[in-house]
This record gives C-alpha cells, structure tokens and sequence, in this order.
C-alpha cells in the first residue's frame, strides 16, 4: 500500500544515535534525550476489532532532553517481527509531536494493518513502539508491544470510479455514476466513499459495480457485501434517492428526497422578505426553476442571499449552500454547493448562502442545481442563465 494516510508519514529511517552538532558561532548543540522507554497503552496483547469503530488511544512515559529542550514524539507500526528500521507508518502525536499520547482511529489502524499484508476481516498482529526526537535525530523507546487488530471490511484496493446500472435507473444503458463525496458539514468525507442523487424505480433491480468489475450487495443491515458476479438490489419504492456508500467499512446509507426548494431572504427597508420557489426534479441528479423572476434581489440594500433547501423523507432538511465567503464572481468555485444539516447551518434565515453581483439584482434567471458530477465542478454546482 503506497499511501496509508493523509496524516501519516511513511518513513524509511533507522534509529539515529545520539549526536551532537555545532552551531554557525562554533556553540554546540546538545541532541542528547534520555528517552522514557516505557509503554502504558494499550496493554500487551490487547485486541481490537477494527469493524466496530472505536479509536485506540496509546500512552507513553515522557524523555528528558539533557539540555532540557523541547522533545518530540512519533508512534511507530510495523509488522510482528519488524525492527522498526523501515516501519510500516509514523503518526504524530498530540499537539504537533509534544504529547506523550495519541488517539488513533480504527480507520487509520485499519490502513497500518493493510499495509502489513492483512486482507478484509483478517485477525493479526501489529508491533508499536515510540520514537522520541529532538532537532534531526530520534531515538527508539526500549520497549515495543503487540496488539492484535482484525481488520475491517474494507475493499483494497479501494474502488476509483461506481456506478449503478440496471432498468431500475434513469440510464439503463450508461448506467448513473456516482462521485466521490465531497462530505458534509464542512467535514471531509473518508477515502473510498460516493454519493449520488438520483431516482429509483420500485420493484425493479439495479447493480453497484466499480472500475475494477467488482460487485457489490446493499444489504438491508446497512452493510455492504463484495461479489464476483453480478447481485441484484432493489430499493423499497420507486422514488429520488440520496444514496451513499463507504467501501472503506462496507456500509451504505440513504434517504429519499422529497423536495428541493429554491431560498432568497432579504432584509430592505426595515422588514424581512423571503421566497420558496420548489424546484423541478429533471432528471439524473439534476434539479431547475425556470423563469424566476428573482424581483426579491431588486431592493434597497442589494441583499440578494440565497441557497437551496432541501427536505428528505424522514422529515429532516437538508441545506446546499456556500462553503466560505461570498465571491465576487460566478467562478466555478464559487459556484459550487456544500451539503449541511440542521446542527451546523446556524441561522436558517442568512447562513451558508451566496449572493448576486450588483449588476445582476432583479434579473429574470433559469437555476440549475447539479446534484451530479456531470458539470465542469465535478461536484455538486449549481449555475444561472440570465434572461
């Protein structure tokens, strides 16, 4: 596995002896660490399922610098037998290095696993030790443990491209791709993780396949199930789905989707003014509202703040809206959407929405939502034709 972790570095060094520099002045500098060499957790032979999702928190004693300098920590992973030399992965720990402790998840554990040849589901054992460093030089703590991980059940290689095909979707024949997730929340979404928005037809099947001719069961427990061949999945009623799939723990999820609206408030001449227009589903994660006439923009104060809600079949609403500060153009960044829920929107009224240009307040529009990878973000977009 050539890339464990975003927040892992792979690392290819040996211990380095204790060593002393000089500085330009001719001044030395004192590298020398008394390192803590003892372990605390987890304890010896500890087991973890990694299926189950919980973090492994691992403890350390401190080193002493001998000039009583700033000491730096990384937690090593190699193999049962490995010596460290060439460690599977380096984390570090809390606080940029200067804790004697790391909580790590059992994602990352799941990944530090692969790379020491587990396969899905697999039980083994995993060596930990600590490397304490000050300036370029570390040194090994004396002990090292074992924990026994089995791993999760997770497709390796992960998946690069799905996609759902069948007569139950909107394109039997080129099927309906999904993307990778752009997460929610303002929260990254996980390797190995797709979405899509898209209607299902009832009582009829579809199949999951990706790049690889692998195929996948939606298993009614929210897990999912690898295949060789071809497997049939049918959603309860003929409806448009929010669909999302986590090939990195075998698990899906969904919603339907009950309605999109288009949101403008604005605050002119001491009241508030909002509009819902509903938006029409065209097809293929694709959403428009034709001929708005957008007279709300055309105020006093120029406040033209808008997004797109939408509520889903549970009941809960779902807002898409702007990620970061409102732009000052219609580039293509800018005219993406990010997904939020209740707990993160803030004030339902002004927050997460964008703005018009000046130039463009009261101006007829058509609106079209992408819920779809089939535009030139490649991700959820939404653009305006002006009228």
């Amino acid at each position: 596995m050539n890339t464990l972790l975003r927040n892992i570095t792979i690392l290819a060094l040996a211990a380095a002896p204790l060593a002393t520099g000089c500085t330009d002045d001719g001044n030395e500098i004192n590298y020398n660490i008394q390192t803590g060499d003892q372990l605390y957790l987890p304890k010896i032979d500890a087991e973890y399922d990694l299926s189950l999702g919980s973090d492994v928190r691992f403890e350390w004693s401190p080193s002493v610098a001998e000039d009583n300098g700033f000491v730096s920590y990384e937690l090593l992973f190699d193999r049962e037998n490995g010596d460290f030399s060439q460690p599977l992965a380096a984390l570090t720990s809390q606080l940029t290095g200067s804790q004697t402790y790391l909580t790590v998840t059992a994602k990352e554990l799941n990944s530090v696993a692969q790379a020491a040849g587990l396969g899905i589901m697999e039980k083994g054992k995993l060596r930990w030790t600590v490397r304490a460093s000050k300036g370029i030089n570390g040194n090994l703590y004396a002990e090292s443990r074992l924990i026994t991980v089995t791993t999760m059940n997770s497709m390796s290689p992960l998946p690069q491209t799905v996609t759902l095909t069948g007569d139950a979707v909107e394109d039997p024949t080129a099927g309906i791709p999904m993307i990778v997730s752009p997460g929610i929340d303002n929260t990254a979404a996980t390797e190995g993780t797709f979405e899509c928005f898209t209607k299902i037809k009832g009582s009829t099947d579809f199949t999951v396949v990706d790049d690889l001719n692998r195929y996948y069961a939606l298993n009614d427990d929210g897990t999912i199930t690898y295949s060789e061949t071809p497997v049939n999945n049918r959603m309860p009623s003929e409806a448009i789905y929010w669909i999302k799939v986590d090939f990195g723990v075998m698990t899906w999820e969904y919603n339907t989707v009950t309605s999109i609206e288009y949101y403008a408030a604005a605050w002119a001449d001491n009241k508030m003014s909002t509009v819902r227009e509903p938006m029409t589903y065209a097809g293929k994660g694709v959403w428009v509202l034709l001929d708005y006439e957008n007279t709300i923009s055309d105020n006093s104060a120029n406040d033209t703040r808008h997004r797109f809600n939408a509520t889903l079949g549970d009941g809960s609403k779902l807002y898409l809206g702007t990620q970061s500060s409102l732009g000052s153009e219609y580039t293509t960044d800018y005219l993406k959407v990010k997904l939020y829920t209740s707990e993160t929107i803030g004030n339902v009224d002004w927050d997460k929405t964008y703005n018009f240009l000046s130039s463009d307040c009261g101006r007829a529009l058509d609106c079209y939502l992408y819920l779809n990878g089939d535009n030139p973000a490649g991700t959820w977009w939404h653009e305006y034709k002006f009228k």
